[in-house]
């Protein structure tokens, strides 16, 4: 499997296993009772995310890879974070972390779009793009729903020990000396150079997601990405 092949099987995958973890969020909002607007538009995120695999594994095909069943672990379908938890609390987790990844998304995929040349890559870029900008509004509405049903000093008292985690990924990306350099065609199928890859996301964060969790409560007003990535290392070192 050629690097392009491997993007869009690993995405496909991606986009699958998102349909599986908001659908588990949205059932926890049910009976939560949230807003039936919320409980909608979350109806909404599950398609998207379902028709997003099924497009990107289009394209996967689109680019020569095998018409084979994606590879996903039965535990990568549900939230395992703090399984002991009420839903109440759950739902707080489920809706910070899909706040995080819809934010960095949308600057992803935007990336790809401006890379790709490629019709059918442009299309699915396009699409995703389109829904990714939906579900970033959607999921800071759910956390902003959740505030207002349970409280500011409750979601904070929650939220703030695990907002570090819920960015950890973009927080402590390490680059390798030789990382590779993709050529102008394969750029042409939306992939991304993995430096600016990373730049981006860690950008997206410091300039979008931390001031969003600021503005709600979630995170004082001072906090840096580089204080988050300090939280971190004293959480992996505890």
């Amino acid at each position: 499997m050629n690097v392009v092949q491997y993007t869009w099987h690993r995405q496909s995958r991606t986009e699958y296993m998102a349909a599986a973890l908001t659908s588990q969020m949205l059932h926890w909002l049910i009976t939560l009772g949230l807003n039936p607007d919320l409980l909608v538009r979350g109806a909404r995120v599950v398609r998207d995310e379902i028709r997003h695999a099924a497009i990107c594994h289009e394209l996967y095909l689109h680019v020569g890879g095998e018409a084979k069943q994606m590879p996903v672990k039965p535990s990568q379908l549900w939230h395992s974070d703090d399984p002991k938890a009420p839903v109440h609390l759950r739902a707080i987790t489920a809706a910070g972390e899909l706040a995080c990844e819809e934010s960095v998304a949308l600057s992803v995929f935007r990336a790809r779009l401006e890379n790709a040349t490629d019709p059918m890559a442009r299309e699915v870029c396009e699409v995703i793009l389109r829904d990714e900008a939906t579900h970033r509004a959607y999921a800071w509405s759910v956390l902003e729903a959740l505030i207002a049903l349970q409280g500011l000093d409750a979601v904070r008292d929650w939220a703030r020990p695990r907002i570090a985690w819920w960015l950890r990924i973009y927080l402590t990306a390490k680059l390798r000396p030789n990382e590779p350099e993709y050529s102008p065609e394969q750029l042409g199928f939306g992939l991304i150079d993995r430096r600016s890859h990373w730049t981006m996301m860690r950008a997206t964060v410091e300039e979008d997601v931390i001031p969003r969790f600021q503005s709600l409560g979630l995170l004082e007003s001072s906090v840096t990405g580089s204080d988050l990535e300090r939280e971190l290392a004293a959480m992996r070192q505890g």
